[in-house]
């Protein structure tokens, strides 16, 4: 039986920024991954804001760096628009398997042993309530005196270890490579049709040529995804796609006490309104690494709810507006893109807006002459 003071379950990023936090933080930390390769297949757009990063610590680097992004379109059902843009960059698009490999390095710069190719059975408290054992497949058995389960959006372990583990909420996506999408690669798309009313289609640009396009939706993805090609991009050709899935719900309230912890996309720690976890998941994962620093070192629990409160708000928040956008008729977000153009809130949107914490960037943009503007103008379309 192989010892370590932490266990984390799962190389994904949430996984590699618990593991290389606990590390920093002076435990012994190993971490499992069931798949041979880090990073593989690519599971996400990649477009990460630079402020999100940087609240990380994460550096940039030319080693997973594909675009840098200035703002975005929203575009609605019947064609209205408005733009969201900065003097700078405020968001990469990413290579994800670069990425993640640079994740994995910087682990293992801060100590962490990683080992590929091992999934995780169970996980359960021993005897004592003061250790953990995680067994593997195949029989081997790991104790250790705390765990952190960032396996994403299976939750085969996590089902097993929470009886209560309850998540309905994921919704089938799929990403498609396409090539000569002949859009601005300064931009980020998102198009709001009557046809997606599961979740909006978008389009990440990787360069001037190539672009990753997403459609999540309960029936067809993969028909719903080439029919908006042949709307708003009618030259482009598909290179690949590939398909996974991607979190509309609220964060779980579980996994955020004791020796075994969640973290990252299973535990819902993701932004409901656009299916982005990485920069929410990887500030829950660091709290959970601070929780269990202080919890084997001083003998405190609760530090992991306490630190993600204010998150959880905000992705509560976010939840219950991906809902209601969700529940609008197209008439509704003709209004509510028009009213934004015309009153200039989009302007108020580009400086105070923060990619990450949504409902808080709203809030400060409305707060602000052209947020007014918009509130009037809005109210007046509805009624």
């Amino acid at each position: 039986m192989r010892a370590a003071e932490v266990v984390i379950i799962g190389g994904g990023p949430a996984g590699l920024i618990a593991a290389a936090e606990t590390a920093r933080l002076g435990l012994d930390v190993l971490l499992l991954e069931e798949d041979e390769i880090v990073g593989r297949p690519e599971r996400c757009a990649g477009l990460y804001s630079i402020r999100g990063l940087e609240r990380l610590g994460i550096q940039l680097s030319k080693k997973y760096v594909q675009n840098l992004v200035w703002g975005g379109v929203i575009h609605s059902p019947s064609g209205e628009a408005f733009e969201v843009s900065s003097p700078e960059p405020v968001a990469i698009v990413a290579e994800r398997e670069s990425f993640d490999r640079y994740l994995a390095e910087r682990a293992l710069k801060m100590g962490v042993e990683t080992r590929l190719g091992s999934r995780a059975t169970s996980c359960s408290l021993g005897i004592d309530s003061k250790s953990c054992v995680t067994r593997l497949e195949g029989g081997a058995e790991i104790k250790s005196e705390a765990a952190i389960i960032a396996e994403g959006s299976a939750a085969r372990l996590s089902r097993r270890v929470f009886k209560d583990y309850y998540a309905p909420f994921w919704l089938p996506i799929v990403q498609l490579i396409v090539k000569n999408h002949g859009l601005d690669k300064r931009a980020a798309h998102v198009w709001f049709k009557s046809y997606l009313k599961d979740f909006f289609g978008y389009l990440v640009p990787i360069n001037e040529e190539l672009g990753k396009l997403g459609v999540a939706a309960r029936q067809d993805p993969l028909r719903k995804a080439q029919r908006l090609i042949k709307e708003e991009m009618p030259g482009a050709k598909i290179l690949g796609y590939s398909v996974h899935s991607v979190y509309r719900g609220p964060p779980l309230e579980l996994g955020l006490k004791g020796r075994i912890l969640l973290a990252g996309d299973v535990a819902g720690q993701v932004k409901a309104t656009t299916g982005g976890g990485i920069v929410t998941g990887g500030l829950c994962a660091k709290a959970a690494a601070s929780h269990i620093h202080k919890l084997l070192r001083e003998g405190v629990d609760g530090a992991y709810k306490t630190a993600t409160r204010g998150l959880y708000r905000e992705l509560k928040a976010t939840y219950w507006i991906s809902r209601m956008l969700s529940g609008l008729s197209d008439k509704n977000l003709d209004d509510i893109i028009r009213s934004i153009r015309e009153s200039g809130f989009n302007k108020s949107l580009s400086f105070r807006g923060d990619m990450d914490f949504q409902v808080t960037g709203v809030l400060k943009s409305l707060a602000t002459v052209q947020g007014l503007r918009f509130a009037t103008s809005l109210m007046r379309s509805l009624i």
